[in-house]
């Protein structure tokens, strides 16, 4: 009887273990995901992917030598949004700093005014979530560098030097480009991290002056294990982080922190920004390794790189981006949360048409720039102006990272050559083909002039050939269903005004 009783004891613990083990192998088999990365732009498919590959062109048009790679995730689109939309009550996955340009809709309903972490930040709402995920928001020359590749590109120290001054970061310029050579990591994202999580006076886990008496002489750049729902409990967490990996000094802290990130994020496949922050690279699983709560930090750590760049001339070097695609995408990219309390879905999205940049300001014609936009830039316009302030339309505008003001919709009345500098798209296509054109505008600015002219001569002689189909319909001036020296005679007697091209 015993020995029978055993037996069957036995049978009840295999039974046990095998379902434990079918259950982990099935909550496993859950997120199992078959990944690719591919070069293929022209390849993509833009019914699947609405809007990914014209964005992608707009900017490759302006920057040649920036290269794309499509990260295929595999994953459905509102399967990453419900995994991204949890925590409520105790630790939400995207948590956003309260303020005017970020309340109403953008917080979210279940955990309402409930305050995380020093009591300034609220849980992100879905809509908010939806809005800075969605890739095709960030796929302009102001918010792409969120999708940089971070392995080292090689650094140079000036450039870093330049990066920190004014920061409390002067004088280590040494220690960073030292950390990044060893992890093998971009030494400029290296600095925009920092700053993102210490601000440029550096805080309390930058000082080595502990808190309250604690901890003393020890450093913290990158917040590693700095959380809790007080400001006295995140320090604290910090500091103690800190001592327990032995980062006496500010450089130890740095090669100390960039090695974690190197190790558990840059050579796991989460090699960009964005997919720090929103964990859908499958090597290291999925929505679990997320480096911080903060739903702006991969677009604001990616204003920092794209800022650097700029300063140094090398926008227009080789970039490297990796730009994520889900199944099941919607037709149309998320629209940004309403601060009223609202999403807003019927929108006029333009683009930016000039040769650098355009300041946005405080008011039509004001005096005070309250921002930049930038060539090839798509952003979201309120309101179109119905007269004229200071010899120009002044469109009131809205830039994927919250800055709102007014920006000049053309040129000023008196100016020798006539420029649309906000030009409408279709934004509800899915791709080129779709999109309005204009017969003669052969560069789409939306005015026909020499530059028109050149754009097709370099077509012609075979310099630069024209794939884009509205393109080529615009340069099809008379309509014969060619294009060749006809249409170039055509454009000609336009601008002399002999001819006029119509529609």
């Amino acid at each position: 009887m015993d020995k029978i009783r055993r037996i069957i004891s036995i049978v009840l613990i295999l039974s046990i273990i095998t379902g434990i083990l079918i259950s982990v192998i099935n909550h496993n088999e859950s997120y199992a995901v078959s990944q690719s990365v591919s070069t293929d732009i022209n390849g993509i498919n833009d019914s699947k992917y609405p809007g990914i590959k014209y964005r992608i062109k707009l900017l490759q048009s302006k920057y040649p030598n920036w290269k794309f790679k499509i990260l295929y995730t595999g994953l459905d689109w509102n399967e990453v949004i419900s995994n991204e939309y949890v925590g409520h009550g105790g630790s939400p996955k995207n948590l956003v700093y309260k303020n005017s340009s970020y309340q109403g809709a953008w917080i979210c309903s279940i955990c309402g005014d409930r305050a995380y972490d020093n009591g300034s930040w609220r849980c992100v709402s879905e809509q908010g979530i939806k809005y800075m995920m969605d890739p095709r928001n960030s796929l302009n020359a102001s918010d792409i560098f969120q999708f940089e590749e971070l392995t080292n590109s090689g650094s140079d120290i000036n450039v870093v030097k330049s990066m920190v001054n004014g920061t409390f970061l002067a004088g280590h310029e040494q220690g960073i480009v030292d950390a990044a050579n060893k992890n093998n990591v971009n030494a400029y994202y290296i600095v925009a991290r920092i700053i993102q999580e210490q601000g440029k006076t550096g805080t309390v886990l930058t000082a080595g002056n502990g808190y309250n008496g604690q901890y003393v002489g020890y450093y913290n750049v990158f917040n590693r294990g700095a959380s809790g729902n007080s400001t006295q409990e995140i320090l604290l967490n910090g500091l103690a982080t800190a001592k327990k990996y032995g980062w006496t000094s500010l450089d130890k802290s740095i090669d100390g922190g960039i090695s974690f990130l190197a190790n558990n994020y840059i050579h796991k496949g989460q090699n960009n920004l964005y997919l720090q922050k929103f964990d859908v690279e499958a090597t290291n699983g999925l929505y679990s390794n997320q480096y911080m709560q903060n739903i702006l930090a991969a677009q604001s750590e990616g204003t920092t790189l794209r800022n650097t760049y700029i300063n140094i001339n090398s926008m227009s070097s080789s970039h490297t981006f990796i730009i994520p695609v889900y199944e099941n995408m919607p037709g149309d990219a998320c629209s940004r949360p309403d601060t009223n309390g609202s999403s807003s879905t019927d929108v006029d999205v333009v683009k930016v048409n000039v040769d650098q940049t355009l300041r946005i300001r405080n008011n039509p014609n004001g005096s005070t720039t309250v921002g930049w936009l930038y060539k090839d830039e798509i952003v979201t316009r309120l309101e179109k102006a119905t007269s004229k302030v200071g010899g120009t339309y002044w469109d009131k505008v809205r830039k994927s990272n919250g800055v709102v003001g007014y920006a000049a919709r053309e040129t000023y009345d008196g100016e020798s050559k006539y420029k649309l500098y906000l030009v409408p798209i279709n934004d509800n296509s899915t791709d080129t083909t779709d999109k309005k054109y204009k017969l003669g505008d052969c560069n789409n600015d939306g005015t026909i002039n020499s530059g028109d002219l050149l754009v097709l001569k370099k077509h012609l002689i075979g310099t630069k050939i024209i794939t884009d189909t509205n393109t080529l319909k615009a340069m099809d001036v008379n309509k014969d269903g060619a294009i060749n020296s006809g249409d170039l005679l055509l454009i000609r007697k336009h601008l002399l005004g002999t001819y006029k091209i119509e529609e």
